[in-house]
């Protein structure tokens, strides 16, 4: 393959719209739609969405039905400049695929490199996080203990690509009283190790309560909506950047 049709197979989607509807220049997500990044994109029947601050995007591969045993199965895609998430875990296992790249998982303190095909179960309770080390984007599945859990990130992002994080038209990761509202409504399904969990227990009580009635908000389940994203985020394979 040449470089200039390497360069044309490479399309751009998930950047955010402004209110007219038009992609804004950055950030973007950029693919092959014949590699198993964009083989990832469209089998999925949800919407694509997009965290700018966070350099990441994500679609709901499979969402079980209340009541089911199964777990929910989320795509994601992290940019080269995507920071690390903060170190967790969960009362039931998760289980890591990669689809694309590299993805680095680190489980109980082992740094663990996934290349394509490669995957790992965190058991419950193992405390673990995970990052892009790449200079490029990756791509890669997730099994998660929850739907709570998914609503949670969801909440996150779609507070992120409102703008809630940062300033002007910048985009940014949540602070204090953003994060600790969110923290409290998803534990025990996600517990952050930032600190032990009767520390965060009493933030919760204290600070977290003075956020809330400052207006920052917990998990919020509209951001579950695919009309939601659809309104805010290019949406598919679109055309090239």
């Amino acid at each position: 393959m040449t470089d200039a049709t390497r360069s044309a197979a490479v399309l751009t989607t998930g950047r955010p719209l402004d209110d007219d509807g038009r992609p804004r220049e950055r950030p973007a997500l950029e693919l092959d739609p014949d590699g198993p990044a964009g083989a990832l994109l469209r089998e999925s029947p949800r919407a694509l969405v997009a965290s700018p601050g966070a350099g990441l995007w994500a679609t709901l591969l499979e969402r079980p039905e209340d009541g089911e045993r199964d777990r929910p199965v989320l795509a994601q895609w992290l940019g080269p400049d995507a920071p690390a998430t903060p170190a967790h875990y969960h009362p039931r296992s998760e289980t890591f695929e990669t689809v694309s790249g590299t993805l680095t998982v680190e489980v109980a303190g082992e740094r663990r490199r996934l290349s394509r095909g490669e995957s790992v179960t965190v058991e419950a309770g193992v405390e673990h996080a995970f990052r892009n080390e790449t200079g490029e984007s990756i791509a890669f599945r997730a099994e998660l203990p929850s739907m709570r859990t998914v609503a949670s990130l969801y909440t996150v992002w779609g507070l992120d690509i409102e703008g809630a994080f940062g300033g002007g038209d910048e985009y940014g990761e949540p602070g204090l009283l953003a994060a600790l509202p969110i923290s409290e409504d998803v534990y025990p399904d996600t517990v952050t190790t930032i600190a032990p969990v009767p520390v965060q227990r009493a933030l919760w009580a204290t600070v977290g309560r003075a956020a809330r009635a400052l207006g920052r908000s917990g998990i919020d389940e509209r951001y579950l909506d695919d009309a939601f994203w659809e309104r805010r985020v290019e949406q598919g394979l679109g055309a090239d950047g």
